[in-house]
């Protein structure tokens, strides 16, 4: 697995960095915290994540200093994330986000083929996408 990290000064201008990865042009510090989203249909099941001390990825946290619960988002980002996912032509994406010390909200990534059976909500998200797809069988 591919965490995320920082691009070295040194390689800015590398073409190679800019073909082989995703980036984020602007360094986000002091990150208040970070949210799983799954779309399912305009189903959304929001996750909040908080880790203990200071981190680029929270996948490389230990466990038992992060803490993922259900959370919310304010009505315009949810608008915006099905709004964007639909333009896509998604039934299903999982977005990540983060929430900064200010308190603005920043897009990070919209994944068509998202993860989520490590998030809080992962029961309902598998049952959200299994009624969906019996709907479509029926119709």
């Amino acid at each position: 697995m591919l965490f995320t990290a920082s691009v070295p000064p040194e390689h800015f201008g590398d073409v190679r960095a800019r073909a082989t990865a995703n980036q984020l042009q602007r360094e986000i510090a002091d990150k208040a915290a970070e949210y799983r989203v799954a779309v399912v249909g305009e189903k959304l099941f929001v996750s909040e994540v908080h880790a203990a001390s200071p981190y680029l990825d929270v996948r490389a946290v230990d466990p038992e200093n992060v803490i993922d619960e259900p959370g919310g988002l304010p009505d315009s980002v949810q608008d915006a994330i099905r709004s964007v996912t639909r333009e896509f032509g998604l039934l299903f994406a999982a977005w990540d986000l983060l929430r900064d010390a200010e308190g603005t909200i920043w897009a990070l990534e919209l994944n068509p083929a998202g993860q989520w059976a490590f998030t809080p909500d992962s029961d309902d998200i598998t049952h959200a996408i299994a009624d969906h797809l019996e709907e479509a069988a029926n119709q």
